[in-house]
């Protein structure tokens, strides 16, 4: 039986294909359209799924819309219609689970923990911006909860604002900046703000101009909260939402944690379906469209060797944010001038950190504290060993573990690290077909295997 999940309508749109139940395609809205954190699923995406799994006997949708309409109306937001007939299903045929459960099923049922805590943090779903879950035996139940305007997803974009980047698209940027900031003056008038319950929906006029200070105010007072809501977790930790894409914060929990690879709601299209199903999935992080071709290892560890900056499209494409090697640009971290071909390609601002690609087991050599990251979702503070240029101002790397079954794997027999970003150009998303493949490759001129 094929069954679909859907999560559309606020940012980072996804779909998910289920096959009796199993999981064989899930992909992002922005893949398909070219447009960065799609809030809209793109017919072309449509077509490609029905082409080719057929049309769905059951439809899942991430969230409840008609409760969300009603805290819309009390928050004096205006109107959204309802979600739009897909596949020949009306929204009022559709399966319906809440947008936090959503997030709570997609991290626990696609976790390694049968017994563990999951939290859910975000700016909002229909009233819910943060909750915890106690998940064990296959089952969740929420045992706490912050209800709209209290949120931290909504306060660091307020930020991220009044810093000067985009909303709900630069926060990553607003991450890297607080390494440079001490931020003291930014972190108590946000604190003051939140202590008295200020709405940071309405935005943060803040008449500072340095957008390094904000920032590390920001990410401060984000980590002070997200150390309180954790302090008291004995045993597994499982993190969702789009808070959980702070690396920065991520490297700081002591539990042993697991963020699955699109903790956005683009996962979510995963987690509604699992919020009902209440089964354990395989998830690897490669589940969207195949360019049907084998990695060529010869001609990467040639151009590397070379010192050449190489791109690498094969596969099935990452779902999430991140790239994991089947859509990366690599380099040799040990070579002078690699950061600067990286940032020329990608304009991309100079003291933005890069992400690194290491084998699990070689982990302990180059970074403390060290334990699998197979999602690249965690910054690791770096040892002596690895190369000043891919160390961050802060003195962490966010990095990418691989074991024996990653297509790259070869790859590190010769080279210990390899830088990974993604194989994008600014304002795009991550390339998705052989269409893409084109593109860039013209765009950009850079060698692309």
């Amino acid at each position: 039986m094929i069954e679909w999940g859907l999560s559309f309508g606020s940012h980072d749109s996804g779909i998910a294909v289920f096959d009796n139940d199993q999981l064989v395609f899930a992909t992002e809205g922005e893949r398909w359209s070219g447009i960065k954190h799609d809030k809209y699923l793109p017919p072309n995406l449509i077509k490609h799924v029905t082409d080719t799994y057929g049309e769905p006997q059951e439809i899942y949708y991430f969230e409840d819309w008609e409760i969300k309409e009603h805290r819309r109306k009390v928050a004096g937001q205006p109107p959204k219609a309802k979600p739009r007939m897909i596949a020949g299903k009306h929204y009022n045929d559709w399966n319906i689970s809440g947008h936090h459960l959503s997030h709570c099923a997609y991290g626990y049922y696609t976790s390694p923990y049968d017994d563990c805590t999951t939290i859910v943090v975000d700016s909002i779903g229909e009233w819910d911006t943060m909750s915890i879950w106690r998940c064990a035996g296959g089952s969740v139940s929420k045992t706490y909860s912050w209800h709209y305007p209290q949120s931290l997803g909504l306060m660091y974009t307020a930020a991220t604002l009044a810093g000067g980047w985009n909303g709900n698209d630069e926060e990553f940027k607003m991450m890297g900046a607080s390494a440079f900031g001490k931020g003291q003056k930014e972190y108590n008038i946000l604190k003051d703000l939140w202590d008295s319950g200020f709405n940071f929906h309405k935005g943060w006029n803040y008449e500072g101009n340095d957008q390094f200070e904000i920032a590390a105010g920001a990410q401060r007072l984000f980590e002070k909260w997200m150390k309180l809501l954790t302090k008291y977790v004995q045993g597994p930790l499982v993190l969702v939402g789009g808070c959980a894409m702070n690396s920065k914060m991520n490297g700081k929990f002591k539990q042993d944690l697991y963020v699955p690879p699109a903790p956005t709601d683009a996962g979510s299209a995963v987690g509604c379906v699992l919020a009902h199903k209440k089964k354990k999935i395989k998830m690897d992080g490669f589940h969207g469209y195949n360019i049907d071709k084998e990695p060529n290892i010869k001609f990467i560890l040639e151009e590397l060797k070379e010192g050449a900056v190489v791109g690498v499209a094969h596969g099935k494409a990452e779902f999430g944010p991140r790239a994991l090697g089947n859509r990366s640009i690599l380099a040799d971290p040990f070579r002078d001038g690699w950061k600067t071909a990286l940032n020329r390609i990608k304009n991309r601002e100079p003291w933005r950190p890069y992400g690194v690609m290491v084998r699990e087991d070689d982990m302990g050599h180059f970074f403390h504290r060290p334990r699998k990251s197979p999602y690249m979702n965690v910054c690791f503070k770096a040892k002596e060993t690895v190369p000043k240029d891919l160390v961050h101002h802060d003195g962490t790397v966010r990095v990418q573990t691989i074991d024996k079954d990653h297509t790259l794997w070869d790859i590190f027999d010769e080279f210990p690290l390899v830088v990974n970003t993604s194989l994008n150009v600014k304002g795009k998303p991550i390339v998705n077909d052989e269409k893409d493949v084109m593109e860039m490759r013209n765009s950009s001129n850079l060698i692309i295997l």
